[in-house]
């Protein structure tokens, strides 16, 4: 017996009604994932300098060896093995550094630091190697720094200076941190914020060259609304309305479908009760 209409109908509303359910619970699921990772931007306080940490050839080193009035120092906060988010934002940094006409270790200085306390400074010499081969310039070798440590305490506090909150997820063994750049002046006063994954190399080197003289930016002036963290997609301000947009969409399909599908249960139900009647009338 083949399926009345009103069966496929039905199907096909649980189907939508389950899609539009997904951002929902999407944004539920990251927004916990998320509770306590975030980036609150300083622009005009000071880093502190004599932070300790070992560099990608296994010297002890302070930050304050970095530093030198007139010339900004660019910093990430990342780790070797990030399965996801690291990767992408060191090698859209290391497009960007491969247009600009400034130069790590020149005109200003790169810190890339660990936050995952057990790497090590060889693995740390082995990710400088992978991204310097993407910026495809020898002389950022002496500009590039990539920073391990041994004492936690040191890089959270680099980290809460620069308004940047990152935490260990036990169930994954994974660090689940937000996409930020920081540009700090030779002083050691954080200038900008580079919030986009997507850099463009005339946009970074303007905001070095401010830093370098002295002037500072504006709170979000980078904001994309748009970030990711390690493991999964995070969505910000941007994606969360389009998420509204989807599950109002959804909503609306749903009621649609769910008065279409009613009015052929309806109209099935009194089809078959005339059936019924005039089958009995045929009888008496």
């Amino acid at each position: 017996m083949a399926r009345k209409p009103y069966y496929w109908l039905v199907s096909g509303a649980i189907l939508i009604a389950l899609c539009a359910a997904l951002p929902a619970q999407t944004n539920k699921r990251l927004e916990y994932e998320l509770q306590g990772v975030e980036v609150t931007e300083r622009i005009g306080e000071r880093i502190p300098l004599d932070l300790a940490f070992t560099d990608d050839n296994g010297r002890g080193v302070t930050l304050a060896q970095y530093f030198k009035a007139g010339r900004p120092v660019l910093i990430t906060l990342n780790y070797a093995d990030c399965p996801q988010l690291c990767s992408l934002q060191l090698t859209e940094m290391s497009k960007a550094l491969a247009k600009m006409e400034w130069v790590p270790g020149n005109e200003f200085v790169m810190l890339t630091i660990s936050i995952n306390p057990d790497e090590t400074y060889e693995r740390a010499k082995l990710a400088k190697l992978r991204y310097l081969g993407a910026l495809g310039k020898a002389e950022a070798d002496k500009g590039w720094h990539f920073l391990v440590h041994q004492d936690e305490s040191h890089v959270r506090t680099l980290a809460q200076a620069l308004g940047y909150s990152y935490k260990f997820d036990p169930k994954t063994g994974e660090w689940r941190h937000k996409s930020a750049a920081f540009v700090v002046t030779g002083e050691g006063v954080i200038s900008h914020y580079l919030r986009s994954l997507s850099y463009d190399a005339r946009d970074v080197q303007k905001r070095l060259s401010e830093s370098a003289q002295g002037v500072l930016g504006q709170a979000n002036e980078d904001e994309t609304g748009f970030g990711f963290n390690c493991l999964t997609l995070e969505f910000t301000d941007n994606m969360g309305r389009a998420f509204m947009y989807m599950r109002m969409g959804g909503i609306g399909i749903v009621v649609f479908l769910v008065s279409f599908v009613g009015y052929w249960w309806i109209w099935e139900l009194r089809k078959a009760r005339r059936a019924k009647l005039q089958l009995k009338a045929e009888t008496t």
